[in-house]
């Protein structure tokens, strides 16, 4: 009997995720408010970057960010028939048949439903405590004590791209930038942009429309050779696209030429620097990788 084995896709995509914490953040006594998660089988690879709120009311965004990026690691996985085979769970076969937008859209509200309910169970267990909320404006606490008020105290974005051997896909509430690298070395932004995010305004997670403000991105066929997501912490230090492409074009050349934990390891060691240098934001970055290593 003859057996076909499947190239395993994990010998073609490798991930990775860093993070460190915003120089500011250093001197504020404040915690890293990024979270970044990336997980990799042989039928799939994902990569998920949340940046919680930095605005003094977001007490608990640290915690939000953490929570949303594991939920969205357990809805890929539910998604491609992980653990869970619930019946409410948006199926795989629809991503095939390329009905993208209607079933991003299902995910998307199984990440935010998912989330609610880890913030809650959070916020149940431990109420805000008076040193949680002891610097805030009269303004500020009441707003967290209003009916949904507390739900924004875990306020984060969430940006997370998956990729399968036959499409790709990402899904983006907020700020941060994805960069993908086709095989001919293009460089693009394919998750569409959000107006509604300037200087320090995001769309976020706690949201009352979180759906309504989430952008998708779905492509069959041709896959890029890498692709890159960050937190804004990353494109504030850059500045213009051409900087940030720049930037990315030396990861990839770090990956090239080191052992992947090697470049990794590197990477990582040199955020604090370029924090500092540059928006002194906590900065996360995640990526998906093709190379023969």
């Amino acid at each position: 009997m003859v057996t076909f084995h499947h190239h395993n896709m994990n010998k073609k995509y490798k991930v990775f995720d860093v993070r460190c914490i915003g120089a500011s953040h250093l001197k504020s006594g404040k915690p890293c408010q990024d979270y970044a998660a990336s997980y990799s089988t042989d039928k799939y690879s994902m990569i998920v970057v949340c940046d919680g709120h930095g605005g003094d009311r977001y007490i608990r965004s640290d915690i939000g960010a953490k929570l949303a990026a594991e939920v969205c690691v357990d809805a890929v996985k539910s998604l491609f028939g992980g653990r869970s085979s619930r019946k409410n769970r948006p199926s795989v076969k629809f991503l095939q048949q390329g009905n993208d937008v209607s079933l991003l859209k299902q995910l998307a509200s199984y990440i935010i439903f998912k989330w609610r309910d880890a913030i809650e169970t959070d916020w149940r267990n431990r109420p805000f405590a008076e040193e949680e909320t002891v610097s805030l404006s009269d303004k500020d606490r009441k707003r967290l004590s209003d009916e949904n008020g507390w739900v924004s105290a875990y306020g984060t974005t969430l940006l997370a791209v998956v990729m399968t051997r036959d499409y790709w896909f990402g899904l983006h509430i907020g700020d941060g930038k994805c960069v993908s690298v086709s095989p001919s070395g293009e460089y693009s932004q394919p998750i569409p942009w959000d107006p509604k995010c300037f200087l320090n305004v995001t769309t976020s997670l706690c949201d009352e429309k979180a759906l309504e403000n989430f952008r998708f991105f779905f492509q069959k066929g041709e896959l890029p050779k890498t692709v890159f997501i960050a937190s804004d912490g990353v494109d504030d230090t850059f500045g213009s696209d051409q900087a940030l492409h720049g930037f990315y074009k030396s990861v990839i050349e770090l990956f090239e030429q080191k052992p992947f934990e090697e470049a990794k390891t590197e990477l990582e060691t040199y955020l604090p620097k370029l924090s500092a240098q540059g928006s002194q934001d906590d900065i996360s970055i995640a990526g998906i990788m093709n190379y023969k290593f």
